[in-house]
C-alpha cells in the first residue's frame, strides 16, 4: 500500500502532467486559428490572382484575334500591291521592248537610207 505522502506526491506528479498537458493544447489551438487565418488569407489571395489571371487571358485572346484579323487584312491589301506591281513591271518591259524594236527599226531604216544615198 501507498502512504499518503506518496498518495500526494503521484497526485502531484500527474496534476502537473495534466496542467502541462492543458497549457501544450492552448498553445496548440493559437497555433491552429493562427495558421488558419494565413491559410484563409492565402486563399483568398490565390482566388484573386486567380481572377486576374483569368482576366488577363481573356484579354491577351481577345488581342491575338484582333491582331489576327488585322494581318489578314494586311496580307490581302500586300497581296493586291504585289500584283499592281507585277502589272505594272510587265507593262513598262512591254513599252521598252516596243520601243527598242521602234529604235531597232528606224535604226535599220535610217542605215538604209544611208546605203540608198550613197549609191546614188
Amino acid at each position: 500500500m501507498m502512504s499518503n505522502e506518496e498518495w500526494e506526491r503521484k497526485m502531484e506528479f500527474l496534476l502537473n502532467q495534466q496542467a502541462q498537458f492543458d497549457a501544450g493544447m492552448i498553445e496548440l489551438k493559437a497555433a491552429q486559428a493562427a495558421s488558419e487565418k494565413r491559410l484563409d488569407r492565402t486563399s483568398e489571395m490565390l482566388s484573386s490572382y486567380a481572377t486576374i489571371l483569368l482576366e488577363n487571358a481573356k484579354v491577351t485572346d481577345a488581342r491575338i484575334l484582333e491582331l489576327t484579323q488585322s494581318q489578314k487584312f494586311t496580307d490581302k491589301q500586300l497581296q493586291g500591291l504585289i500584283v499592281k506591281v507585277e502589272e505594272l513591271t510587265e507593262a513598262q518591259n512591254s513599252r521598252m521592248n516596243n520601243s527598242e524594236s521602234s529604235l531597232l527599226k528606224s535604226t535599220a531604216s535610217l542605215a538604209k537610207l544611208k546605203m540608198d544615198f550613197r549609191t546614188k
